[in-house]
C-alpha cells in the first residue's frame, strides 16, 4: 500500500511536470484553450522495469518507456509515489496494462486509434502520429515515408521531430522508423530501439 503521504508527493511532482513548457501546438476544442488536460498517472511495473502511463478523461494520454523521458529523470519520487495501475481507469486501463504486458511478450496486439487523447497537437505531428499508428507490426518506414504520408514530402526533419514528441510509446511505434542510411535516432536511446523492434521479430542493423 502507498503511503498518503508519498501519493500526494507523486501527484505535486506529476502536476509540476505537466505544467513545464511544451512544445507550441493549437489547442483544440477537446481541452480548453492555453489550459492542459488534467491527468491521472500511474506505473505499470513490468520485467523491462516500471512504465509512466497517463489519462485523461478523454482517453490515453502518455505512456513512456522505463527510465527514459528526460522530465522524469531524477524524479525517481513520481514514479515510486504513484500507484500501480490496477482498475482505476477502467475497462480502457485493464486493457493498457493487459496489452502492453502481451506487446513485450511479443505478441502482435494493438490500442484502438480512439483509444488515444492526442488534443492539443497541431496537424502535423497528429498526421506523423497517424502514419506510425499504421506501420505494420514487424516492419519499419523511413522518416521520408512519415513525412510523405502525413501530407508533407518535405518535411523529412518535423517527421523525425514528430517521432521525438511521440507521447505513446509502443503503442504509437515511433520505434519502427529508421533513416534511409541506418537505424536513425531514438529518444530513449538506439538499445531500447532495436528491443522493442526484436521484439517483433525485426533486426535492426548498426544499433
Amino acid at each position: 500500500m502507498i503511503h498518503a503521504s508519498a501519493a500526494a508527493a507523486a501527484q505535486t511532482l506529476l502536476n509540476r511536470y505537466h505544467r513545464e513548457p511544451h512544445p507550441p501546438h493549437a489547442p483544440k476544442k477537446d481541452h480548453a484553450p492555453g489550459k492542459p488536460p488534467a491527468l491521472r498517472g500511474y506505473k505499470i511495473h513490468s520485467s523491462m522495469g516500471d512504465w509512466y502511463v497517463a489519462f485523461s478523461d478523454i482517453g490515453l494520454r502518455e505512456l513512456r518507456l522505463p527510465g527514459s523521458d528526460p522530465k522524469l529523470a531524477g524524479k525517481k519520487a513520481l514514479l515510486k509515489g504513484l500507484p500501480e495501475l490496477a482498475d482505476q481507469e477502467g475497462a480502457l486501463g485493464k486493457r493498457v496494462r493487459a496489452k502492453l504486458e502481451r506487446r513485450l511478450h511479443g505478441d502482435r496486439v494493438d490500442l484502438p486509434w480512439e483509444a488515444f487523447d492526442l488534443s492539443g497537437h497541431g496537424p502535423f505531428f497528429t498526421k506523423a502520429w497517424r502514419a506510425l499508428y499504421e506501420i505494420p507490426f514487424g516492419q519499419v518506414k523511413t522518416y521520408g515515408e512519415i513525412a510523405q504520408a502525413a501530407g508533407s514530402p518535405k518535411a523529412v526533419r518535423a517527421a523525425g521531430q514528430a517521432c521525438g514528441a511521440n507521447p505513446i510509446v509502443l503503442f504509437i511505434p515511433c520505434h519502427r522508423v529508421i533513416a534511409c542510411s541506418g537505424p536513425g535516432g531514438f529518444g530513449a536511446g538506439l538499445e531500447w530501439k532495436a528491443k522493442l523492434l526484436k521484439l517483433e521479430g525485426y533486426e535492426l542493423q548498426d544499433a
